[in-house]
């Protein structure tokens, strides 16, 4: 009888124990798909946002950059996972969607600040630049000892980038550039990739600016609601001259330049989208588990439950696209209308968990501390940057039919 006593009281005390999966990762062993290197960067990367959560929160609500996690992310070499050996740890591209995946958790904005750095400006001087201008630059940009941004898009030219007017006019020894760019995230650091117009040839090309020299004028945009941390810049041009050194040599026209980083960075940023939904995931299983109305727990309601499981299972869905489409382009496979499409569902799809997310935790869901606002205005630009959703779906379509909806 004390046996059947004592089992009686496991019994019920095991069923008091309850398993909470707070990993969206876990629940369907997607950690097993993915390689030992890819698995030390998550676990570099993801206690190393979560450690300074507080301070990048900080910063989201002064929408200033903070400067001072740029030494604790250089002493643990994050840049390092972005360059080949013998420079770097090497790297791919699922390796480095899955550390911004790990920084979208934390604060999207920190994941474009570091899509921008390498994705963009280390990308172009590394695959358009120069010998010269590799040694010069791409060891600094690593270690971020210089950091910049790329600059496409101009006040009147989004979308329609190709039509940019920011020119530059041969001279002796170099170029004079004049013009405009807006929306260049990093825009006031140290460097930046400008492309400007030629004069002579009509062709668009590629030029390495340093922000101090005379005739830059770089203002961070005011009032922005969303990715708050990042420096997004309306920057000025008035006769800068240009060294002739300091144009990338492989950068001929559009389709040389800006679109051969384009389908690069492309890859990289679903994992932004992927990483809000994971982020909206923890922060939503751990509220629901604790938060209690009506005398029980609100993970006890079916609405609640049924959103939980809209949201677990979308990321999964998300994870498995963005993963699928990194191993295409590590295998040289990826055409730029698989990527555009998967950026499209996986930007469109991370709306939706961010906004189910924010309804979960009602009238707590609008402070910033609890991340799904942030989530919810961030992956707006998610929905934008990069390619529109819009843009994006045309992209894939024409490549499925053979009919180009725009130029």
């Amino acid at each position: 009888m004390q046996r059947l006593n004592l089992l009686s009281e496991q019994v019920k005390k095991e069923k008091k124990q309850k398993v909470i999966v707070s990993d969206p990762l876990a629940f369907l062993k997607l950690n097993e798909l993915l390689n030992e290197d890819e698995l030390e960067a998550m676990r570099l990367v993801g206690p190393f946002c979560r450690k300074h959560n507080d301070t990048i929160v900080k910063h989201v609500e002064t929408a200033t950059f903070p400067n001072e996690i740029l030494p604790f992310c250089r002493d643990a070499q994050i840049g390092h996972h972005f360059f080949e050996k013998p420079l770097g740890k090497g790297t791919s591209y699922a390796k480095q969607g899955l550390i911004y995946m790990e920084m979208s958790r934390v604060d999207a904005g920190l994941a474009t600040f570091f899509a921008v750095q390498m994705s963009l400006l280390k990308y172009t001087i590394d695959k358009l630049g120069s010998e010269e201008q590799k040694k010069k630059y791409l060891s600094k940009i690593m270690n971020l000892e210089l950091i910049g941004g790329w600059g496409l898009t101009e006040p009147d030219y989004g979308s329609d980038a190709s039509s940019l007017q920011t020119n530059v006019k041969k001279v002796e020894g170099g170029y004079i550039l004049n013009g405009q760019k807006r929306w260049i995230g990093n825009g006031n650091r140290d460097l930046l990739i400008v492309w400007a117009r030629n004069q002579e040839n009509k062709q668009i090309e590629g030029f390495i600016i340093e922000n101090a020299w005379k005739g830059v004028k770089s203002e961070p945009i005011k009032n922005k609601l969303a990715l708050r941390i990042v420096q997004n810049c309306q920057i000025q041009f008035d006769n800068v001259f240009i060294p002739e050194e300091n144009k990338l040599p492989k950068a001929h026209d559009f389709q040389s330049g800006p679109n051969v980083v384009l389908a690069h960075s492309r890859v990289a940023i679903p994992w932004a989208g992927v990483g809000i939904m994971a982020g909206v995931y923890e922060n939503v299983v751990k509220y629901i588990t604790e938060r209690r109305q009506f005398g029980k727990p609100l993970a006890s309601f079916q609405i609640q439950q049924e959103r939980l499981v809209k949201i677990l299972t979308t990321f999964e869905a998300a994870f498995m696209l963005a993963l699928r489409i990194s191993r295409l382009a590590d295998e040289g496979k990826a055409t730029i209308g698989m990527i555009s499409g998967v950026k499209a569902w996986i930007s469109d799809q991370a709306r939706t968990v961010a906004r189910l997310g924010r309804e979960m935790l009602g009238g707590n869901g609008i402070i910033s501390d609890n991340y799904v606002m942030r989530a919810l205005t961030d992956a707006e630009v998610v929905h934008t940057y990069e390619g529109t959703y819009d843009i994006n779906c045309m992209v894939t379509a024409r490549e499925l039919t053979g009919s180009s909806a725009f130029k």
